[in-house]
């Protein structure tokens, strides 16, 4: 807590100090150590956090700790935000647009601009969604 004033303790991991961006009389600054070392301040006077950490002396990289290598030194495993099931009913979805898109143009009705603009998006989502699920384990 270098380059900070009136640093007090407000529980595990958690302090208030003066903030040193502005004249500050009271602590307005909040500090909080999340369990995998990231720093959290927040100025309650409004101060942005870049300009906090720079009248600290500090630089925004100071507030995380530094990154372990990943196992055999290439990216670390990307975590997949869905499912398989997510991904299949995401799927079925944009499959039922092109199913009704296709069976419209089956049965020589026109498509209006707004059709085709959807069915361009069904095609796009259907191709991202195939290239997830090629991910899935």
């Amino acid at each position: 807590m270098a380059g900070l004033e009136r640093v007090r303790g407000r529980g595990p991991g958690r302090w208030v100090a003066r903030c040193p961006a502005h004249k500050d009389r009271t602590a307005s600054l909040s500090i909080r150590e999340l369990e995998d070392g990231r720093m959290l301040l927040h100025c309650f006077a409004g101060c942005a956090v870049e300009s906090v950490v720079a009248a600290a002396g500090l630089t925004l990289e100071d507030l995380f700790p530094p990154r372990a290598p990943s196992p055999g030194g290439g990216r670390p495993a990307e975590k997949r935000p869905f499912t398989a099931r997510e991904l299949l009913d995401a799927l079925a979805k944009e499959l039922g647009v092109a199913w009704v898109l296709l069976a419209d143009l089956a049965a020589g009705r026109e498509f209006a601009e707004k059709d085709r603009r959807r069915a361009q998006v069904a095609r796009d989502r259907c191709a991202a969604l195939i290239e997830e699920l090629r991910h899935v384990r």
